[in-house]
C-alpha cells in the first residue's frame, strides 16, 4: 500500500494554486502539474459551471474528480481551481480528449442500471456491454461508461421516443424556475416526476423535463367547443369561476385548477380560454340510471348458492346482501330474483363517496395548490370515509380444507373419510395466515380509534389466472389500498393495475421486486440488503472513529454480495481519511482456516478494533466468527464483531461467542417485551388465536413453517396498522407525506424512502442490535 505524506501534500496543493492563480487569465486547462507522482491537468471553473460538464469535458467521472478535490462536494465557485486526473487512454492528450467516446457516471445511492439507461437514453445492452458485472445491482460509488454516440443497430424506438432532459436540482431552486428555464409547465414536470407532488425539491435529486412534444390537433365539437384528446377548452363568460366551470362539464374542481397553473382563480378573464381534463369528466346521471343499469337481475338456480352467485359475478357475498336487505338470501328457492350490483353500481357509489368529501373539504379550506401539498390540513374525522383495503395473498383455502381431512380404513378395507376435530392450518397457508391474523388486530386498534374499514380478502392461489380474476372484480378499482400479492410472478399484474387505477399497493413479502423503478404508487415492504449497504457502511464507520478497520473476506471471494459491500466500505474509509489527510489504519485480510497466527497479527493491541466479515455464506461465517475469538482470547484485543441481518438465522453460530465479541448486528425485526402497548397486543394475540407471536427472524434460530409460533402476526399487523393509519392521518394523499408518518410499530422500524423523482418507495428501516459480553442486548434504531 502507498503511503502519502498528506501534510506535505496539502502544502504543496496550496503553492501550486498561489503559483497558477497569477496566469489564471491565460489558462486554458490544458497545462499539467505533478503532485507527488500524480499528474493532473489544473483547472479554472468557469461561471455557473459544473462537476458534471467538467467531467464528460475531461473523460472523468464525478467521483474520480471529487476524489482530486474534496471541496468540490460543497459546490464550485467561479474561478476555483481544480486538478482533473490525467488517466492515459482517456484523456492523457488533447487529442484524446476531444474524441473520448465515453461519458462517465457515478452510481448514487439506490440508481439502477434502468435509472443509468434513461437518464443517458441509451439501451440497457449498450451499458451492459460496455460495463462487465453492471447486470447485478449497482454499489454507490461504482463508475459507469456510456458511449456517446451509439452504433445505427444499437439505437431503439424506445430511445428515440424517450423525450425527457435529466435535471439535478441545484441548491435554491424552485418549480417555478425549472418551468421558466425550460419552458415546459409545472404541471407537466409534476406528471413525468409525481413524486413531486409533495413540493420537496431534494437538492441533488434528478428530476426528469419533458420535452414539449408535437403540436395536439386541436378540433371543434358538436357544441362549438374547443377540444383535443386530453381537453375540452372552454371560453370564460361573465360571472363564471373554475368551480362553475367544473360543475358545468360534471368535472372534478381540483382537476380543473391542476390543469390552468396560469389561471387566476380570482380573476378570470372574459375569452380566456380554461383546460377541462377529459378524464376528470364523470358519467352523467342519466347514463348511470339509464335502463336501470345499475343491477343484473339474476334468477336462482336449484341447489344455487349465495356463494356460487357472488363467484359467478364477481361481486362480494356481503354487498349482494346488503343491496338484497328484503329478501331473506339464507334460504334461496329455484326462481327467486335477486339484484347483483353492476360496474355502473359501484360508479355511482363511489362518485357519491368523492360528492361527500369534495363537499366536506370545500367548507374546510380552499382548492389546495398543486406544488404544495399540505400534510397537516387532513382530518379524517371531518368526512369519516370508510377505508377500502384489499388483501391480495395465497391463503390457499383449497389446501387447508384438504389438510383437515383425515382418510382412513376399515376392518373391511374400505377407506372413509373424516374431519379432523383440532382444525390444521396448511403448511402452504400458515404464512399467510398468520400475517392476517396480525390484520385483524390492526384493525381492532384502528376501530378504538373510530376509524372506519371495510377489508376485502382475495385467495390469490393456485395461480395468475386467479390474480387476474380478482382484479377484475367491480369493486376493485374503489380501493383505497392494496396489499399484494405474495409472490414476483404476481407482481406486474397487481402493479399495472394500481398505475391505472393510481391506488397505492404494498407488496409485503418478496424482496424481489422489477416493477419498483416504475411505479409511483409502489411500496417494497420488505427490506432489500443492497438498498441498504450505503446505510450500513456509514454506521459501521460512524462507531469506528480512533479504532483499527479490519475486514475478514472469504479466501475465493466469489460472492457479488461480498465483493461489492466490501468495496463500499474501503472507499469510505480512504475517502474519509483523504479529506481528513491522515493514512488510515485499515487492513484488509482474506480468510484461511485454520491460520490463527495470522488473524492474531492483524488485531491492534493499542486500540479497539472493529472487525466487520461482509460474507452471508452461513458455513464461512460460523469458521470466520470461531476464528476471530481464538484470536481475541489469545491477544486480549479489544475486537468488536459487525456483522449482517442474514447472521440471526444462522443456527449454527454459537450466540455465547457473539456476546463475547461485543457482536453488532444489524437487523429488519426486534420486539420489545418490556414496551407496554407491545406487550398488550401479544397478549390480546395469544387471547385470540391461542398461539406465541414472535419476530420474523428470531436471533439465530431458522423458525420454519411447520413451528407452533406464529412468526409473520406481526409484521401483519406492522404492514396494515402503518398504511391504514396513513391513509387516516393524510388521506388518499398519504404517498407524499410518508415522511412524517411514525406510528406505533410492533417489530419493524417502517420507514420508505424513494428511489426516485418516478419510482416507488423503498423500506429503510433498519435496527442495530448490540450484544455485551455480560449477556445483554440493547437495540438502536439506525435513523441516518
Amino acid at each position: 500500500m502507498k503511503r502519502i505524506n498528506y501534510i506535505v501534500l496539502k502544502l504543496s496543493i496550496a503553492m501550486l494554486f498561489v503559483v497558477f492563480t497569477a496566469q489564471a487569465q491565460q489558462y486554458d486547462g490544458m497545462e499539467k502539474i505533478v503532485i507527488d507522482g500524480e499528474v493532473y491537468y489544473l483547472y479554472k471553473v468557469k461561471k455557473s459551471e459544473g462537476l458534471y460538464r467538467i467531467s464528460v469535458n475531461y473523460g472523468v467521472s464525478q467521483k474520480e474528480l471529487l476524489e482530486a478535490n474534496p471541496d468540490a462536494a460543497f459546490g464550485l465557485k467561479e474561478g476555483q481551481l481544480l486538478k482533473i486526473p490525467v488517466i492515459s487512454g482517456r484523456n492523457s492528450t488533447k487529442q484524446e480528449i476531444q474524441s473520448t467516446s465515453y461519458i462517465y457516471h457515478t452510481v448514487e445511492q439506490g440508481q439502477t442500471v434502468y435509472f443509468i439507461s434513461k437518464k443517458y437514453d441509451v439501451p440497457l445492452k449498450v451499458i451492459y456491454d460496455n460495463n462487465p458485472g453492471s447486470d447485478q445491482t449497482l454499489i454507490k460509488g461504482t463508475i459507469i461508461k456510456i458511449p456517446k454516440e451509439l452504433p445505427k443497430e444499437q439505437v431503439t424506438e424506445e430511445n428515440e421516443n424517450e423525450n425527457y432532459i435529466i435535471h439535478i436540482v441545484q441548491p435554491k431552486e424552485t418549480m417555478y424556475a425549472l418551468s421558466k428555464t425550460y419552458n415546459v409547465s409545472i404541471p407537466k414536470i409534476i406528471e413525468s416526476n409525481p413524486a413531486l407532488k409533495s413540493g420537496i425539491l431534494e437538492i441533488g435529486s434528478s428530476i426528469r423535463i419533458p420535452q414539449e412534444a408535437k403540436e395536439v390537433a386541436v378540433v371543434k365539437n358538436e357544441k362549438q367547443e374547443l377540444e383535443d384528446d386530453m381537453y375540452i377548452y372552454h371560453s370564460i363568460e361573465e360571472g363564471e369561476t373554475l368551480y362553475s366551470i367544473a360543475q358545468h362539464y360534471n368535472a372534478k374542481p381540483n382537476d380543473v385548477v391542476e390543469a390552468n397553473p396560469s389561471a387566476d382563480a380570482s380573476d378570470l378573464k372574459l375569452g380566456y380560454l380554461v383546460r377541462v381534463p377529459k378524464a376528470s369528466i364523470k358519467a352523467s346521471k342519466e347514463e348511470v340510471e339509464k335502463g336501470d343499469n345499475l343491477f343484473i337481475y339474476h334468477k336462482v338456480k336449484r341447489k344455487e348458492t349465495l356463494f356460487a352467485i357472488s363467484r359467478k359475478y364477481n361481486v362480494d357475498v356481503e354487498i349482494i346482501k346488503s343491496v338484497n336487505s328484503d329478501k331473506d338470501l339464507t334460504r334461496l328457492r329455484k326462481g327467486d330474483k335477486i339484484k347483483v350490483p353492476n360496474r355502473y353500481w359501484f360508479k355511482a357509489i363511489h362518485e357519491k363517496e368523492e360528492e361527500l368529501a369534495e363537499d366536506a373539504a370545500k367548507e374546510r379550506e380552499e382548492v389546495m395548490d398543486l406544488t404544495e401539498l399540505d400534510c397537516n390540513s387532513y382530518d379524517y374525522y371531518l368526512e369519516k370515509q370508510t377505508l377500502k383495503v384489499a388483501i391480495m395473498l395465497p391463503f390457499n383455502v383449497e389446501a387447508t380444507l384438504k389438510a383437515n381431512i383425515i382418510e382412513e380404513e376399515d376392518d373391511e378395507g374400505e377407506i372413509t373419510e373424516r374431519e379432523r376435530e383440532e382444525k390444521v392450518v396448511s403448511r402452504y397457508s400458515k404464512v399467510f395466515v398468520e400475517f392476517y391474523q396480525g390484520a385483524l388486530l390492526g384493525l381492532e386498534k384502528l376501530k378504538e380509534q373510530g376509524v372506519n374499514v371495510e377489508m376485502f380478502v382475495y385467495d390469490t392461489a393456485p395461480d395468475s389466472n386467479k390474480v387476474k380474476s380478482i382484479l377484475s372484480n367491480a369493486e376493485m378499482p374503489y380501493m383505497n389500498l392494496i396489499i399484494g400479492p405474495a409472490y414476483p410472478q404476481h407482481l406486474s399484474f397487481v402493479s399495472d393495475f394500481s398505475k391505472e387505477h393510481s391506488i397505492p399497493m404494498v407488496y409485503p413479502f418478496s424482496t424481489i421486486n422489477h416493477e419498483l423503478t416504475d411505479n409511483i404508487h409502489m411500496f417494497q415492504a420488505m427490506p432489500i440488503d443492497t438498498l441498504l449497504f450505503d446505510k450500513m457502511a456509514d454506521k459501521m464507520l460512524e462507531s469506528s472513529v480512533g479504532k483499527r478497520i479490519v475486514i475478514i473476506r472469504t479466501e475465493d471471494a466469489k460472492s457479488e454480495f461480498e465483493n461489492k459491500f466490501s468495496e463500499l466500505i474501503r472507499n469510505k474509509v480512504y475517502w474519509e481519511s483523504f479529506k481528513e489527510g491522515v493514512v488510515p489504519d485499515f487492513v484488509e485480510y482474506k480468510f484461511k482456516q485454520d491460520d490463527l497466527a495470522s488473524l492474531e497479527k492483524m488485531f491492534a493491541k493499542d486500540k479497539a478494533n472493529t472487525v466487520i466479515v461482509p460474507s452471508i455464506e452461513e458455513a464461512q461465517v460460523n469458521r470466520i466468527i470461531t476464528t476471530i475469538k481464538g484470536a481475541q482470547s489469545k491477544t486480549k484485543a479489544d475486537v468488536t464483531l459487525w456483522g449482517l441481518p442474514e447472521w440471526l438465522k444462522y443456527q449454527t453460530i454459537n450466540p455465547e461467542d457473539i456476546h463475547s465479541l461485543k457482536g453488532h448486528m444489524f437487523s429488519y425485526y426486534s420486539v420489545d417485551y418490556e414496551n407496554k402497548e407491545s406487550s398488550e397486543l401479544i397478549s390480546e394475540y395469544r387471547k385470540w388465536f391461542r398461539t406465541e407471536p414472535m419476530a420474523i427472524s428470531p436471533y439465530f434460530q431458522n423458525a420454519n413453517v411447520t413451528s407452533n409460533i406464529s412468526r409473520y402476526s406481526l409484521w401483519g399487523f406492522d404492514i396494515t396498522y402503518y398504511f391504514l393509519s396513513a391513509l387516516k392521518e393524510y388521506g388518499k394523499n398519504f404517498e407524499y407525506c410518508i415522511s412524517k408518518h411514525h406510528p406505533y410499530a410492533v417489530q419493524s422500524p417502517l420507514n420508505f424512502e424513494r428511489t426516485s423523482n418516478w419510482g416507488g418507495y423503498y423500506n429503510s428501516g433498519l435496527y442495530l442490535l448490540k450484544f455485551d459480553p455480560d449477556y445483554s442486548l440493547k437495540v438502536e434504531q439506525v435513523n441516518k
